[in-house]
């Protein structure tokens, strides 16, 4: 697998690729935060006044305030007991696994998980991981049934959003096959905080998960618009963290500045609620106009639309025309894709209506 095209951003919806200017509908900075004026400001003062790097691991010489600041943030925003950071996102679920696994006796993934979760899952004995069909809450049943021995605790291991696609996993159903057994889900939430459920809390919100069924994980560099992970869940979670995960002893932690954008992301979030809840609604009506044309997209309010004609050239002309009407065509081939891969379009809530016009026109006239 080749590392992608050379991208620059040259505003908040635009970039440079091959020295020309295109509207840009990739990545993940669901709002934008990443070049928002007083997130720049907020890293650059951090940065002049404490320097890149705590230079060291935070059980030593590397806990800055500022660190701590922005887990009592997080979890005041997810309305969590507490927030543990991570060096990234990618490494939450280590963190959140070697922190909870050895209250459980078996691992249910889901067969679609991100790698970031089937990895950590995949160092734990073979025997203890059981895999399930991709939001098959039935399948899943059934495995709990036919696998669990008397008195063995469960832990689901599951996408809030699907990365590829947006789609949400029916996480309360999961819940419902658990819950008598005494297991819980862990969540990998890393594009939902910030975009779905009440005030961007995120899929376990959206779900409506009552506090005790699960563990969330995320990240600050898909909607916040920075870098880092976190593990958030009840009080008591950042001692457990300490003691358990060598991920999170041994790690250097991010850099001030990013602690310092983070803080200032979750403020702009917490002050513009309408953020959130414009980009839902504008999403769903995108959707609805999506599947008008004959693509077939989820049903779902996260920022992401999955488009290929399943036809190499026709997913060759699309790309052709997004080039000629000045879009990035942001095609993904990725583990997990569809078969030959997939424009993975993303609307941001500072795209103008225009922007999102001409990307629909664009997919219209792919289908003629």
């Amino acid at each position: 697998m080749a590392l992608g095209p050379e991208l620059r951003f040259c505003d908040r919806t635009k970039v440079l690729y091959e020295g020309k200017a295109y509207l840009f509908f990739g990545g993940n900075d669901y709002h934008r935060l990443a070049t928002h004026p007083d997130v720049l400001r907020a890293a650059r003062e951090a940065a002049e006044a404490d320097g890149l790097s705590c230079a060291g691991s935070r059980i030593t010489t590397g806990n800055h305030p500022l660190l701590v600041e922005l887990e009592r943030r997080a979890a005041a925003f997810l309305g969590a007991g507490e927030a543990v950071l991570c060096p990234s996102g990618y490494l939450s679920n280590t963190v959140a696994l070697e922190t909870i696994g050895g209250e459980f006796q078996r691992f249910f993934l889901d067969g679609g998980a991100h790698a970031s979760l089937a990895t950590p899952a995949g160092r734990l004995p073979r025997e203890m991981v059981v895999a399930f069909r991709h939001a098959d809450p039935e399948d899943l049943a059934r495995q709990l049934q036919g696998c669990l021995r008397p008195g063995e605790k469960p832990l689901v291991l599951t996408d809030g959003v699907e990365p590829g696609d947006g789609e949400l996993p029916p996480l309360q159903a999961y819940w419902t096959a658990v819950r008598d057994f005494g297991g819980v889900l862990l969540v990998d939430d890393a594009h939902g905080i910030g975009v779905v459920g009440p005030n961007g809390q995120g899929s376990p919100a959206e779900a409506t998960l009552p506090a005790e069924a699960f563990i969330q994980t995320g990240t600050f560099s898909k909607a916040l618009g920075g870098f880092g992970g976190l593990v958030a869940g009840p009080t008591g979670l950042t001692a457990k963290v300490v003691e358990k995960s060598q991920a999170f002893v041994g790690a250097t932690p991010i850099p001030p500045p990013l602690a310092a954008a983070g803080i200032r992301a979750l403020e702009l979030l917490q002050a513009s609620p309408g953020l959130i809840t414009g980009l839902r609604t504008r999403m769903l009506r995108t959707r609805e106009r999506v599947r008008a044309l004959g693509f077939r997209v989820p049903a779902s309010p996260a920022p992401i639309l999955s488009i290929t004609h399943y036809d190499v050239g026709k997913n060759a002309r699309l790309r052709s025309l997004l080039l000629d009407r000045g879009i990035y065509p942001p095609f993904i081939r990725y583990p997990g894709s569809p078969p030959g891969g997939h424009f993975r379009f993303t609307i941001s809530s500072a795209h103008a209506e225009e922007d999102i016009e001409r990307l629909l026109d664009t997919l219209g006239a792919s289908c003629r």
